[in-house]
């Protein structure tokens, strides 16, 4: 009755499920870019009930293979640039099934794990830039990285707010960031008992970059108003169109106003490391905090973020915390240099670190910058290819690897802004369902554009023109049928 193996059937049962992972692999380049469960699937796994009896490892594995392996959502697939999502290295892969057997949790104590991502921490606060002395902890992903470093931010801006809430502020706090920010900035700012009036969105000028003078202005205005201004927030890699925020200029205005200065680098920050991006990025070491995904692109296996901090102090600040049953003298043989929950929110941590290093060391900066450039290469050839086409329309500028497009129907009556974005929307779901290349959509300025983001190791020019080319015909077809 004990789920324990010996260790022959234990290596047998991993050979069954590193087959079943090796032939999705085989099949991920050419696949269809996404596949939707059949409705009666969805249905049967609805109701299925829970079991009273286990059913053997083998028909478990068969049954993962047929009925999830099966119906991926599809990253990886070559021309797969929906959202911000990237395929996982290999290295990484591998890693996390070691550390799912380890199953440390890496709250704290002196083990080897705790320190695997204190050293993963160093190197990426190196890679973006912040000084020596920085630190962080890994975490979910971008919203989580954002949240830590906001509640920081909250608490050293705004003393006693962890002990008596946002009551002991003597003025409303307000939080500034562009209209193009991620929406998990405004989750943020709710979770944080700020309210989503705190937080101000800054316009953009025409190539979506925070307007610097109008984040001045706005500034000044609130707080003469009576309000508090706490915290600016930047972009670097704007999840629309990947775009850099001015960052040197925000940084001065944060200062100027006594703010915390943090930079949500969740797909982007790793630009910082390309020599020719550099200038774009100058203003980055000043942040109070940057957030980061590497489970973007550094091509790690979901789930991993990072939040950065120039202090480490002000994360211990707001997050320490020690249960009676967690407490260790100072001599103790189990007591480490460091608990990383007392940095965020988690008490139970997963060994995430290990892709993370294991990732970073099978690739290397060197190759890394190497891979960068060839995504930012096919986006910019798809833009390239698209400007050539009398029927598509390029709608925004990229610092990254992000392109925003739109079919422009011929009929004048489509060609209306109301009826070209719903056009628009349709062409986006027949590209969804042809499989050939999986897109998203975003809204710019009232415009529905049909957006990508490569980061995807497998993609090639090649792929930039099949995407195009898709575009246009499937547009072409719509019309068509809609004369």
């Amino acid at each position: 009755m004990t789920p324990d193996l010996d260790p022959r059937d234990f290596r047998a049962l991993l050979g069954r499920a590193a087959d079943v992972a090796a032939r999705h692999w085989e099949r991920l380049p050419e696949m269809r870019a996404y596949t939707r469960p059949p409705d009666d699937l969805v249905a049967a796994w609805r109701t299925e009930p829970l079991p009273e009896r286990g059913v053997p490892l083998e028909r478990l594995l068969d049954r993962i293979e047929r009925e999830i392996v099966a119906y991926p959502l599809g990253v990886g697939q070559r021309r797969w640039w929906g959202f911000i999502n990237s395929p996982p290295h290999p290295a990484g892969i591998a890693a996390d099934l070691i550390a799912a057997t380890l199953k440390n949790n890496c709250a704290g104590t002196s083990q080897i794990a705790v320190q695997v991502e204190l050293t993963v921490m160093d190197w990426l606060a190196r890679l973006v830039g912040l000084p020596r002395g920085s630190g962080g902890l890994l975490v979910s992903g971008g919203s989580m990285a954002n949240l830590v470093a906001l509640a920081a931010c909250r608490e050293a801006k705004l003393p006693g707010t962890r002990r008596r809430g946002v009551r002991a502020a003597q003025r409303q706090p307000t939080v500034y960031a562009s209209s193009e920010a991620h929406s998990c900035i405004l989750r943020a700012v709710e979770l944080l008992g700020l309210g989503s009036e705190a937080l101000r969105l800054v316009p953009v000028d025409r190539e979506y970059r925070m307007d610097v003078a109008a984040l001045s202005a706005m500034l000044a205005a609130d707080r003469a108003a009576g309000l508090e201004p706490i915290c600016v927030v930047a972009s670097a890699g704007t999840v629309n169109t990947g775009v850099v925020d001015p960052l040197a200029a925000v940084a001065d205005a944060a200062r100027e106003h006594r703010c915390w200065f943090h930079v949500d680098g969740a797909y982007g920050a790793v630009g910082a490391a390309l020599p020719e991006l550099a200038a774009r990025y100058r203003g980055i070491e000043r942040a109070d905090s940057v957030a980061m995904d590497p489970h973007k692109w550094l091509y790690v296996p979901y789930e991993a973020g990072a939040t950065l901090v120039r202090d480490p102090a002000s994360l211990r600040a707001m997050f320490a915390h020690r249960a009676e049953y967690l407490a260790l003298e100072e001599d103790s043989y189990l007591e480490g240099p460091v608990w990383i929950s007392d940095l965020g929110p988690q008490l139970t941590r997963e060994f995430r670190a290990l892709k993370v290093w294991a990732v970073m060391q099978a690739v290397g900066l060197e190759q890394y910058r190497e891979l960068w450039r060839n995504d930012i290469a096919v986006a910019r050839e798809v833009v390239r290819l698209a400007a050539r086409q009398p029927r598509l329309e390029v709608l925004a500028p990229s610092d990254l690897s992000c392109f925003c497009v739109r079919y422009l129907p011929e009929r004048a009556e489509l060609a209306e802004r109301g009826e070209a974005n719903a056009f628009n929307r349709e062409v986006l779901d027949r590209i969804h369902r042809d499989g050939r290349m999986f897109i998203s959509g975003t809204t710019l300025q009232g415009t529905f554009a049909l957006r990508g983001c490569v980061t995807n190791f497998r993609s090639t020019p090649a792929d930039a023109k099949i995407c195009v080319d898709t575009i246009v015909e499937l547009g072409n077809r719509l019309e068509a049928e809609r004369h």
